[in-house]
Parts: C-alpha cells; sequence; structure tokens
C-alpha cells in the first residue's frame, strides 16, 4: 500500500500526462527504432502494419547510430526510462548487436554530476571517512549508473575499495517517471478494458517497490550480505565485502573488484579465461538463486557482471533484487520443465492448479494455443531459443484464455531475458535452459520427495513442536485439578 500511495497522482495531472505521454512516443519513434524492429520481424502481421504507419508518419529516415539517439533520448527522459533502455541493451535478437553496443553507455557510462557535489554527499554521510579512514580518494568516478555513481578509494589500512553514492534528487526523479509510467498502464486499461487481466498497474507497483532497495543503500548493502551467505561455499561466484562501518543510506562502501566484464570478450580471452566454463557457471548460479534460494539478482545487465582473476563470477550491484515463494519457484520450474519437454497438456494443468485459469476454458484449445506459439520458438537453432520469450508469449494469451497474469513474476521475466540475452552475447552456441534442464529436473524431484517434505515440515515447525510436551503437561495439570 505504502508504494501504491507514493504511485497516486492528482487528476488535475492528467491532461499533462496526455500531452507528454504523446512527446515521450514521438521523441523514441523518432529515433528511427521502428524501422528495426519491423526489419527484425518480431511481431505479428498485424502489429507490423501498425508499426509501418506510424513510422511513415513520425519516423526518422536517417536509420544512422539508432542506439546513440535512443540512448540520448532515454538520458534525457530521465531514469525510469534509462533502466528500460538498460534491458534492451541486453537484447541483439531484437534490436541487432550494434544498436545494443550503443545502449551500452547506459550501463555505466552516464554524465557523472561534479567533485565538489561528490565530496559534499560523501561529507554529509559520513564526516570523517574522506580524512580519517581514506589514504587516497578518486575525484573522478569509475562509472556513472542510472541512480549513483561510484568513485575509488583507498582506505588507510591499504585495502582499495569502490564507494558508490546516491545522485542528488533521484527519489523524486525516479518516482516522477514509475508515477507516469502507472498512470500509462491505468489510461491504458481505461482505453482497452481486456488488458486488465495483465495486472500492468500492479506490475508497475512491483518494479517501483524493487526499485525501492537502489534508493536505500543499506537495503542493498543488506541484500549483498544475504547473497553472499547463500553464495559462501560456491568458488565459483563471490559477492564482494560490504564495509558497515561506512555505510549508509546514500553511501554504500565495498570491496573493489579488479575484474573484466562479463561480455568484453576479447580481455577474457587475451586473460585465457574459458567463455564456454564461465556460461556454464552463470547458468548454475542463476538456477541456484532463482530455485534453490527465491532470491535472485534483478539487474543482470553486463555491466553488473565482472569476472576475477581466479575466472570466479562477481556481481557489483544489488539495487534489484527479486524473491520468489516455495509455491512460485514449484510452478515456474514445472512450467519450465513442461515447455522444454514439449508437453503442453502439462502446461495447462499447472495453470489450472494454480487457480489462473477459468472455469469455462477449454484445455485442448490452450494447449493447442501453446503448442502454435511454442513450436516456431523451441525448434531454432539451440543458440536462439528464448524461454523468456516464450513466457512473454504466452502471457499474451491471457486475454483470449482468460489467465490470471502474476505480477511476481514480471521481474523474473526482466531478468530472464537479461540472463539469456548476456548468454548470448558471450556463448551463441549455448542454451542456458539446455543446461539448467538436469538441474531443473534434479530440483523438483527433491522438491517433491516425501522424506525432504517431511524434513523442511519439521524444520518449520520445530518451535511449535519443541512446546508439544509443555502443552501436554498443562492438559494434564488442567484435567487433574477438574
Amino acid at each position: 500500500m505504502q508504494i501504491k500511495r507514493k504511485l497516486e497522482y492528482p487528476l488535475w495531472k492528467i491532461p499533462y500526462f496526455l500531452i507528454k505521454s504523446f512527446l515521450v512516443f514521438i521523441k523514441i519513434i523518432r529515433t528511427g527504432i521502428l524501422a528495426l524492429l519491423i526489419e527484425n520481424k518480431y511481431f505479428n502481421k498485424r502489429i507490423e502494419l501498425i508499426l509501418k504507419i506510424l513510422n511513415f508518419i513520425f519516423g526518422n529516415n536517417n536509420q544512422k547510430e539508432i542506439g546513440k539517439k535512443l540512448s540520448n533520448v532515454l538520458i534525457n527522459l530521465g531514469p525510469g526510462y534509462i533502466k528500460f533502455g538498460q534491458a534492451l541493451s541486453t537484447r541483439p535478437d531484437i534490436l541487432g548487436k550494434k544498436t545494443c553496443d550503443e545502449l551500452k553507455i547506459l550501463q555505466g557510462e552516464l554524465k557523472p554530476f561534479s567533485n565538489s557535489i561528490s565530496r559534499k554527499i560523501i561529507q554529509n554521510e559520513n564526516k570523517k571517512f574522506l580524512q580519517e579512514s581514506l589514504a587516497f580518494f578518486n575525484d573522478n568516478p569509475i562509472a556513472s549508473a542510472s541512480v549513483a555513481q561510484i568513485h575509488t578509494g583507498i582506505l588507510k589500512n591499504g585495502e582499495k575499495v569502490a564507494i558508490k553514492i546516491l545522485k542528488p534528487k533521484i527519489h523524486k526523479e525516479l518516482f516522477r517517471d514509475f508515477t507516469f509510467f502507472y498512470w500509462i498502464t491505468k489510461f491504458l486499461e481505461f482505453c482497452i478494458p481486456t488488458i486488465k487481466r495483465l495486472k500492468l498497474p500492479k506490475n508497475v507497483e512491483v518494479l517501483s517497490e524493487v526499485s525501492l532497495n537502489e534508493l536505500d543503500l543499506t537495503l542493498e548493502a543488506s541484500a549483498a550480505d544475504e547473497l553472499a551467505e547463500n553464495f559462501k561455499d560456491h568458488h565459483n561466484y563471490r559477492v564482494p565485502k560490504i564495509y558497515w562501518e561506512f555505510t549508509t543510506k546514500n553511501m554504500l562502501v565495498l570491496e573493489f573488484i579488479d575484474g573484466i566484464r562479463i561480455d568484453d570478450l576479447d580481455s577474457l580471452k587475451a586473460s585465457k579465461h574459458n567463455v564456454k566454463k564461465l556460461t556454464e557457471i552463470g547458468t548454475e548460479v542463476f538456477f541456484l538463486q532463482v530455485f534453490r534460494d527465491g532470491f535472485f539478482h534483478g539487474d543482470m545487465h553486463p555491466g553488473n557482471i565482472l569476472i576475477d582473476k581466479e575466472g570466479a563470477l562477481v556481481p557489483i550491484d544489488f539495487g534489484i533484487m527479486g524473491r520468489l515463494s516455495n509455491n512460485d519457484r514449484q510452478f515456474l520450474a514445472l512450467l519450465l520443465s513442461y515447455l522444454l519437454n514439449k508437453n503442453y497438456k502439462k502446461v495447462v494443468e499447472i495453470h489450472d492448479e494454480a487457480n489462473m485459469l477459468g472455469k469455462e476454458i477449454s484445455h485442448d484449445h490452450l494447449s493447442q494455443a501453446i503448442r502454435a506459439i511454442s513450436t516456431p520458438i523451441l525448434n531454432k537453432p539451440i543458440g536462439e531459443v528464448s524461454l523468456a520469450k516464450l513466457l512473454g508469449q504466452i502471457l499474451n494469451l491471457s486475454k483470449k484464455f482468460n489467465i490470471e497474469v502474476q505480477p511476481q513474476f514480471t521481474l523474473l521475466q526482466k531478468t530472464m531475458l537479461m540472463a539469456e540475452g548476456t548468454t548470448r552475447q558471450i556463448n551463441p552456441n549455448i542454451n542456458m535452459w539446455e543446461l539448467s534442464r538436469p538441474l531443473i529436473h534434479k530440483w523438483i524431484t527433491d522438491t517433491h520427495d516425501p522424506f525432504k517434505v517431511l524434513e523442511e515440515w519439521f524444520h518449520k515447525n520445530k518451535i511449535a513442536l519443541l512446546k508439544i510436551p509443555e502443552i501436554i503437561k498443562k492438559i494434564d495439570e488442567i484435567l487433574s485439578k477438574k
């Protein structure tokens, strides 16, 4: 409810939002992006015709450097739009490699704010940090992204650290964008009532709530700490050390990682890293986060994943993290397993068991529809198979088949798209879902093992179970008195 109240808007803003939505729409189309979408044959013929008409009326005939133009537009529009561009930068299958390379500037190469402001923010957060704790502070940031920028420093004990500070007024700017996105979803529901089943406003609420972690760096530090705990025994994936004594809501101090971006193939090969092995490690880590822990990194663009000297994957940003309940994980594992095995009747059954289908829905017709959208995707060459895209296509069936869309999967689908995009960038011949298949199957088997279920139940209820003798004793005393 707190997020929903933040996103509510006064009625007098509606005319302003209408004008703004038109202007934003025109600005984005003028970059030439519609021509790319049409060229790549990503949509069906009906939508493609609409895009061609819009491109003819509003589009730009100069198709050079679409990525740079789009980057500049998104940067000028605000931090919420930059996040949208970051997600697009991992999808060469949609926009092409050249455009995605041009969009990478959004992953950490934005224009930084001035040195004096950086020092002032740090001074306000910890008056003694610059003078008494640091032997050196680099005024020039090494990265500047949508909500924060990062400087480096050396502590007096010789340890090199990264110092992340929030941008000034970022709370106001980010929620200004989310409020606008929230209005757009409400407006679309008003104009097209049939899309209410997609729960678009709820999706914006979920993404806004997740983004709150980015605006409180103590929450980000906590997320990093939890992720480190989950992977303390995994030698190929490690989380940087957090310096809690210096960390505040607006400043995060963590271990500096001297590594190579996961998509910098030339540098990885020059350093003799095994790219195939890195892909396998990344796939395993993604699986463990989503299915084993139900706590996953929600911003997996390549700028947030480094490879250290030992070949371990090191995440460096923990502002957006997602959670899934055990029921959500079981549903997702079964869904992916049945899709990979092309068992479409079972896909329909688990939707029905999760109460996501209306009683009047024909299971045979829905199964046939899922087969129709799945076959072209699953029959592609192994490096081009996209389960994230397939899940999106299944969500699009919600209008026709009255499927209840689950907002908790919104961030996961975005993360899956990023993970697939990153995997495809570094190793086009590997399908992360084929690598995940045995892991998913084992997880399903283990979670449905009656002994493991019983063990988990005892673990969850051990405190209550320990009180049973005391309860029996009290009952016995009451009966004795009577």
